[in-house]
């Protein structure tokens, strides 16, 4: 909704909600302003004018909007005569400046304002409160503009003459508590009566070491803490301590973790003499540590972060916000230390900055396990490769069995010219099939074998034929049987959501957040929506989760970029992976950095970010803190393979469950001539005594 139309939309509401002016409604340039008894003179009107006129070119003018929206709040009892008419015709001459006349009582005002803060742009900091107000005794009223309108421009006309001490006093405590309360900097104290000089008392909270009150004679200084120039990217914090909440996620690791870099890489030690205030950024590293780190270079503020155990947060049932949500919502924060998903978060109280980068949201379960020792034999060949090799042998025996029975039945007839098959093959010894088996395939596994010196041409030719064949896969056969004894070789893994819904495996999930979006809005019936049936909340620790992983029993969601971490402090003995990352994830997302609502910090430290963004900065720290972790977890895993005799590239000692396979064939051949040789002995022994009878 354009601004320019605001005041023709919310003007009839405002008519409904507040109770009707006293006194007559007299037509002329501002039409719904109750004119009170008491009148200023000519000379006083005049005096008021200037100072207004050089109040609305010094706050207003400056202002670097499009559509400016001025807001004029005059509460009961404010007896000032025509000043509302003068405000009005100062900072909204004519009708080229939307305005906005809210007059009454406390109540009926504070529900106009959060009237127009829901239907405006509440966001915008184009907005200017002008509020008359008889004393600073009502600061119920003014922390709930300051809350609903954060970064408009707050001037607070007081309608007293020069302000005594206890007036100042309480126009300090009230801009103090606006800031500690509300974190809203642009609001001023404005004494302009014509019997006194105009004075203005601002508050500025970046003046070490707890804020500083003044006042000045006028509006001319050009460095008060209201202009949008000092939220700018030029903003100065002069060192203010600035309160900011995270955990270690990815992006932000734990420099602890990375255990295999202790000279290029050395973790922080508390007590050593590294700590500072900041000590969580000393103990993390990677893009959103070192975003945080360059942002308060620029902005010149000490980074007070503590941990947050809870991580983001969500919200409960009751309403309220955990973790850094709810220290955000709470506006206990400034800005958040990790980047959050660029979702709905079921509040209006936060903000996202510009986006950051985007990841995916994948699944990880249980590795699938290592193929024993005994059974790496068989990964030589591809499944396809052993059914086409044995095929050939069982086909390429036959053959030969079959040729060489039709040579031995129709030979005899071709050398004498006789017809009589049969007879023939009466006269002629019979061939030991066997033997004959035992030829071809001999020839064909490259085994030696015996009674060539009585065969034909055409058998010299297919057990020629048949060794250079079984040559050539005997020479394959070993060459893969060396890979496949230096590289570990796992049973397959869960990699598409079709087979996860196969597996019936529930998914953990440590945010309720994530059970609306991460899976769409699919029934169940497909597979996405039987996924997301399956969907548990976890209220454990992330520990916790992950050994749930690792038992098998459930799979867990886990951003792309943090599993690399993950892996790695779950290794096997042997550093074989034991978590197992889903090549297809349900989801992508785009990541920002969330701020409370109305955050001072929030125009300069998201133009700082953009500034990160386009010249390459953010993606320099990505990168760097992506090999970190990739080169950690490769020197971990070699080190693992090496104490497990898995060393890649040098030369592997064979154990005895490495060639278990021959043995065990070897012993079941064994076994099998001790029982055959038996039952020859039993059938000998059975015919001696029958003979003997």
């Amino acid at each position: 909704m354009p601004e320019a139309v605001v005041p023709c939309c919310l003007l009839p509401l405002l008519l409904l909600t507040l109770p009707p002016p006293a006194g007559s409604l007299p037509a002329g340039g501002v039409d719904l302003i109750a004119r009170t008894p008491y009148s200023l003179d000519a000379g006083s009107t005049v005096r008021v004018r200037e100072r207004l006129v050089a109040l609305e070119r010094r706050f207003v003018q400056q202002q670097p909007c499009t559509g400016l929206l001025v807001v004029f709040v005059q509460l009961s009892g404010y007896l000032a005569g025509d000043t509302l008419s003068l405000a009005i015709d100062a900072f909204a001459p004519g009708h080229h400046t939307p305005r906005l006349v809210v007059q009454g009582a406390d109540e009926a005002a504070a529900d106009a304002l959060s009237h127009i803060a829901t239907l405006a742009d509440r966001d915008s900091y184009c907005v200017v409160l002008v509020l008359l107000l008889p004393d600073l005794a009502n600061g119920t009223l003014l922390q709930t503009t300051a809350r609903l309108f954060p970064l408009a421009l707050k001037l607070l006309l007081l309608g007293s003459a020069a302000p005594t001490d206890e007036e100042l006093s309480a126009a300090r405590t009230l801009l103090a508590a606006l800031w500690q309360t509300e974190r809203a900097v642009r609001a001023l104290t404005i004494w302009y009566r014509p019997s006194a000089g105009l004075l203005i008392g601002a508050y500025d909270p970046f003046d070490p070491p707890a804020g500083h009150f003044y006042t000045l004679a006028g509006p001319n200084r050009t460095d008060l803490p209201t202009d949008l120039g000092a939220f700018g990217r030029r903003m100065n914090l002069r060192g203010s301590a600035i309160t900011v909440y995270g955990f270690e996620a990815a992006m932000a690791y734990r420099r602890q973790d990375i255990d295999m870099l202790p000279r290029t890489f050395p973790a922080y030690r508390p007590g050593s003499s590294q700590a500072s205030r900041d000590a969580l950024l000393d103990a993390l590293f990677g893009a959103d540590v070192e975003a945080v780190r360059e942002l308060a270079r620029r902005m010149n503020f000490t980074p007070t972060v503590h941990h947050m155990r809870a991580n983001f947060g969500f919200k409960m049932a009751n309403g309220t916000f955990t973790g850094v949500l709810g220290r955000l919502v709470a506006r206990d924060a400034w800005l958040s230390m990790n980047v959050y998903f660029l979702k709905d978060y079921e509040t209006r109280e936060l903000q996202f900055g510009a986006a950051v980068y985007q990841d995916s949201l994948c699944v990880f379960v249980q590795a699938a396990g290592m193929l024993p020792d005994w059974l790496l034999i068989f990964r030589c060949f591809t499944p396809t490769l052993w059914i086409g090799v044995w095929s050939t042998v069982v086909v390429v025996s036959l053959c030969y069995l079959a040729l060489t029975q039709l040579i031995a039945i129709y030979r005899p007839a071709w050398e004498h010219g006789k017809q009589d098959t049969g007879n023939v093959s009466q006269d002629q010894p019979q061939q030991d099939l066997t033997g004959l088996v035992g030829q071809i395939v001999g020839a064909l596994l490259t085994a030696p074998t015996n009674g060539f010196h009585r065969t034909t041409t055409h058998q010299k030719l297919f057990v020629a034929f048949g060794l250079i064949w079984g040559l050539t896969i005997t020479g394959a056969f070993q060459g893969s049987l060396v890979d496949v004894y230096t590289t570990p070789t796992s049973m397959k893994n869960l990699d598409t959501l079709g087979e996860l819904d196969a597996s019936g495996l529930s998914i953990t999930v440590t945010a309720p957040a994530l059970i609306v979006d991460v899976f769409g809005t699919e029934r169940p019936g497909s597979t996405l929506g039987n996924l997301k049936r399956r969907l548990v909340i976890e209220t454990a620790t992330n520990r916790s989760a992950a050994y749930g992983v690792l038992g098998g029993h459930t799979a867990g969601l886990i951003r792309n970029q943090d599993f690399v971490r993950l892996s790695t402090k779950y290794l096997g003995r042997d550093g074989t992976p034991r978590l197992h990352r889903m090549r297809q994830c349900p989801r992508s997302y785009t990541l920002a950095y969330l701020y409370p609502r109305g955050s001072p910090l929030y125009r300069a430290a998201n133009d700082h970010t953009l500034h990160f963004l386009q010249h390459g900065l953010y993606a320099k720290w990505q990168r760097e803190a992506a090999h970190i972790v990739r080169a950690n977890r490769a020197l971990k895993v070699q080190r693992y393979a090496g104490q497990a005799g898995r060393t890649a590239g040098q030369a592997v000692t064979l154990r005895l469950d490495h060639l278990l396979l021959p043995f065990m064939v070897l012993g079941a051949g064994f076994a099998l001539g001790v029982v055959c040789f038996a039952w020859e002995c039993r059938t000998m022994m059975t015919t001696a005594v029958r003979n003997q009878r």
